[in-house]
């Protein structure tokens, strides 16, 4: 298993972005732990494969007492991902390149009472792409 990334939350959460083989491609994880030390529970997925253009695999969960968490794979064509949230909060990702593809993922962790309202992803040239 690989971190690729790892940060802490508003409220002191630490959370880690990991990647592992999986018989399947990959296997991207996040998962959070809180100031007390307790193992919330995580989010992930399976990258079966390289997402070389078009939409971006998103996959969100969260438990009842822990942050919520937002898990996005991106195409190679995608150089920003911006999240709206519903206290009008605006989150600009960073983009975490996979191993050995030109996929990359981008993670937010967020309080768990807020909701997504907008994902906008742009391309290099600041154009915005389609949903």
């Amino acid at each position: 298993m690989s971190v690729l990334a790892a940060g802490r939350t508003v409220e002191g959460d630490r959370w880690e972005l990991s990647v592992a083989p999986s018989s399947l491609g990959l296997t991207a994880s996040v998962a959070v732990t809180s100031v007390a030390g307790h193992r919330y529970w995580g989010t992930g997925c399976g990258l079966t494969g390289p997402l070389a253009t078009g939409p971006s695999v998103t996959t969100a969960g969260s438990d009842d007492s822990g942050p919520a968490t937002l898990l996005l794979q991106v195409p190679a064509d995608v150089r920003a991902v911006v999240v709206r949230l519903s206290d009008g909060t605006r989150e600009d990702l960073v983009l975490h390149p996979l191993p050995g593809r030109p996929d990359r993922l981008a993670v937010l962790v967020f309080p768990r009472h807020l909701d997504v309202h907008r994902i906008d992803r742009y391309d290099a040239t600041g154009a915005l792409l389609p949903d």
